[in-house]
């Protein structure tokens, strides 16, 4: 998956500008990460590896890093495969007794400079005096958050999770809307002009939908679908009127509005795989036994490239996920097929999107 296809007219310049734009947002996380594998001596257990080349997997490195937190092998998975996008640390694919692939890490290129040399010296201290903000940010609690669990960084720094932070601080919220509804506005548009399965469609739930962004482009193009966007009351109370588009407050833990489709826009990377299958659940319930959830996410590669702009984006929105949220997470589509499975649907059809976008469309069983 870490190699895009464009479709339906996108054009692979546009591609390419969208995706060294987006990286921008995330740069200033890989010197954070860089620290954080240095606080949990990942990088010096590595080069300890006998014999040298020994790749090591997340289990191995989690039991002296952090062996209080049950979840750490899979954090530590998660941080170096991102600083494997940035040649930080390799890994190589590996198979247990069942055939089942996991990867196994070892130093970069770059990740050797990061240890002492025979001289005694690395360019560490440069580069994290350079990259690092002052301490108290959410990144600076990344290390304590592998090695203890339960809260995420965030909410050690905010008391709150993502959600009730944003709720409560209007700063925040704002700053949160405009950007989601300039970033949907992008990509909807050119999703549009790829993916075709909105076709046919009757009526539409978009859940999670914010103020109808992703709605008013869908209207616009197919003005027949009967559109409903379905959010939090206190976000759809602020929703602007939208003609074709009914705004409906509510809880997609508790019940969804019925449609013949159902669409989901960067709703499931923000949930554990748990409530990711109770969501499903909801979605299933309120479709007809001929009708689809459309799901658009980003897919984790299993092999990861040092070179791919589609792979490093998505894989620092995966660690800003780990960061802000509990369980929240970019997903394999091996991940996705088992939700679907869990939830009560078919092996989800994967199509192509737009700037490192999938649609996946899930069908009840």
């Amino acid at each position: 998956m870490n190699s895009q296809k464009n479709s339906g007219g996108s054009s692979s310049s546009d591609e390419e500008d969208m995706l060294l734009t987006i990286q921008i947002g995330g740069l200033n996380l890989v010197p954070h990460a860089v620290k954080t594998a240095i606080d949990l001596d990942l990088f010096q257990t590595m080069a300890k590896a006998t014999p040298l080349g020994t790749h090591l997997s997340p289990s191995d490195l989690a039991s002296t890093a952090a062996p209080k937190n049950p979840d750490a092998p899979m954090m530590i998975d998660r941080l170096l495969r991102f600083l494997v996008a940035y040649s930080v640390c390799t890994c190589k694919l590996v198979k247990d007794e069942a055939g089942r692939e996991s990867r196994a890490y070892g130093l970069g290129r770059v990740g050797k400079k990061l240890i002492k040399n025979e001289d005694g010296f690395s360019l560490a201290p440069y580069v994290l005096q350079s990259g690092l903000k002052a301490k108290g940010g959410v990144w600076s609690y990344l290390t304590e958050s592998i090695q203890e669990g339960g809260a995420s960084a965030l909410e050690r720094v905010r008391g709150a999770s993502v959600f009730e932070y944003m709720k409560e601080n209007e700063n925040a919220k704002k700053s949160f809307t405009e950007a989601m509804m300039n970033h949907t506005s992008i990509v909807m548009k050119k999703i549009l002009q790829n993916y075709h399965g909105f076709e046919g469609i009757s009526d539409l739930v978009d859940v999670g939908g914010c103020l109808g962004s992703n709605l008013a482009q869908i209207v616009s193009k197919f003005p027949h679908i009967k559109c409903v966007n379905f959010d939090l009351p206190h976000i759809v109370k602020v929703a602007p009127k939208i003609h074709g588009v009914e705004h409906i407050g509510g809880d997609m833990f508790d019940e969804i509005p019925r449609g013949q489709a159902i669409m989901m826009k960067w709703i499931l990377h923000d949930w554990s795989d748990e409530e990711c299958v109770e969501i499903l659940k909801n979605c299933k319930k309120a479709i007809a036994e001929d009708g689809k959830v459309i799901v658009i996410e980003m897919i984790v590669p299993q092999e990861v490239s040092d070179t791919d702009l589609a792979t490093k984006n998505t894989l620092c929105l995966d660690l800003k996920m780990m960061s802000f949220t509990r369980g929240g997470k970019e997903r394999t589509k091996e991940e996705f097929e088992d939700l679907a499975m869990k939830a009560g649907f078919k092996v989800p059809k994967i199509i192509y999107g737009a700037y490192s976008y999938w649609i996946l469309e899930f069908y009840p069983n």
